[in-house]
């Protein structure tokens, strides 16, 4: 240990500067994706394709139509049901079929006016109708989507 100043004999430490942690912290990363999702949920939810369409209308009242028709007469509903059977068709008029309304038991007449007649509607398939009431409380469609 010659020729060595004192101040040199101890442990020597040399120190390298720190490098900085690039790798984002997976607390960040999941709450990233989490937030992703729900955006993509949320934007589906307002933005897709709606299940019950025609909402904004008031639903059909099955039992009060049964009851007394007339008086449901120039109000339009949404009505959701199943087809039973397609009863007669003329071209002026269109097509009368039987429309068994989700939740009821109840068969209802309906007149596809001939816009709408021309729609491939089969026995037992289901759809979405906007209904508007008219004179002699006869339920005429003014739109239908298939369920």
């Amino acid at each position: 240990m010659v020729g060595l100043p004192s101040r040199c004999l101890g442990p020597i430490s040399i120190r390298m500067p720190r490098r900085a942690n690039s790798a984002p912290k997976t607390g960040w990363l999941f709450a990233a994706l989490a937030s992703a999702l729900i955006l993509i949920a949320g934007g589906g939810y307002f933005f897709g394709p709606s299940r019950t369409p025609y909402r904004t209308m008031p639903e059909f009242p099955v039992e009060e139509y049964l009851a007394t028709s007339s008086s449901l007469r120039g109000n339009t509903y949404r009505l959701t049901g199943a087809v039973l059977n397609s009863i007669a068709w003329s071209p002026a008029s269109g097509r009368l079929i039987s429309v068994e309304p989700t939740g009821s038991d109840s068969p209802i007449p309906l007149v596809l006016p001939p816009a709408l007649g021309e729609s491939n509607i089969q026995k037992g398939q289901r759809f979405h109708f906007l209904v508007e009431v008219r004179e002699n409380g006869i339920l005429y469609a003014k739109e239908l989507t298939k369920s």
